[in-house]
């Protein structure tokens, strides 16, 4: 009995050995066999990297549409006014018009700027002006005191008549070639004290000059507007170039 046990048990344990050793390989046998794996023949197939959450535009924000490219006509619409205003921008000055005393100090300071060929000049002519004038004085002395009374009340623009006639040894204040410009100029006289002076028309053809500047530059129309009020009834303005 004991033999019996004995063999049975190990009839039992070669059973055990043989399926451990061989029962793997026979169940691979009864289906098909799954390749061995290369890994330098895989590729990783649709992988994109993940985009950060602030580079995704929030779905609220429209999506952004550039304008259309406006046509000539609509520039040429919405163009400011002041754009054919500035097409033609003044550039040149005119100052005048001139005569007598007037004339000789205008032409002094401006030789003084050195304007050389910005600086041009024409004349004007009117068959009737007005002048502002002291009347003749019966003797020399009394034409030096009027002289002296000048000067010293700060006029120095004027001169003595030299023609033989009634006007002869008059001391000539200016000329205009409107009786509102002598006006105002007498006025003017009268303030600084000037009382023997008077208005009158002058019948004969007056010549008058008017100076150009063109493009003065910032320094040059300073210095023109301080001598402006030196000049009564003298005009200054911008007009187009010729």
């Amino acid at each position: 009995m004991t033999r019996v046990i004995f063999w049975l048990a190990l009839l039992v344990n070669l059973a055990l050995f043989a399926y451990l050793v061989w029962g793997g390989r026979l169940i691979q046998d009864n289906g098909p066999l799954q390749p061995p794996l290369n890994p330098n023949q895989i590729k990783i197939l649709g992988f994109s990297p993940p985009v950060p959450p602030s580079a995704i535009p929030p779905a609220s924000a429209p999506a952004s549409v550039a304008p259309p490219a406006p046509s000539s006509a609509v520039l040429a619409a919405s163009a400011p006014a002041s754009s054919a205003v500035a097409s033609a921008s003044v550039s040149c000055l005119e100052w005048g018009e001139f005569s007598g005393a007037d004339l000789g100090s205008a032409r002094e300071r401006l030789a003084g700027l050195k304007l050389g060929s910005q600086l041009t000049q024409r004349e004007v002519e009117h068959s009737i002006g007005y002048w502002v004038y002291i009347p003749p004085p019966k003797t020399h002395a009394e034409l030096d005191a009027k002289i002296a009374q000048l000067k010293k009340l700060g006029i120095k623009e004027f001169f003595v008549v030299q023609e033989k006639g009634k006007w002869h040894d008059a001391i000539s204040l200016n000329i205009f070639k409107t009786e509102d410009l002598a006006k105002k100029f007498l006025d003017h006289l009268k303030s600084k004290g000037v009382k023997s002076a008077v208005m009158g028309e002058r019948q004969t053809r007056l010549k008058f000059t008017v100076f150009s500047i063109t493009n003065p530059d910032a320094a040059t129309l300073s210095k023109l507007a301080d001598w402006q009020k030196d000049f009564t009834g003298i005009e200054m303005k911008s007009v187009s170039c010729q």
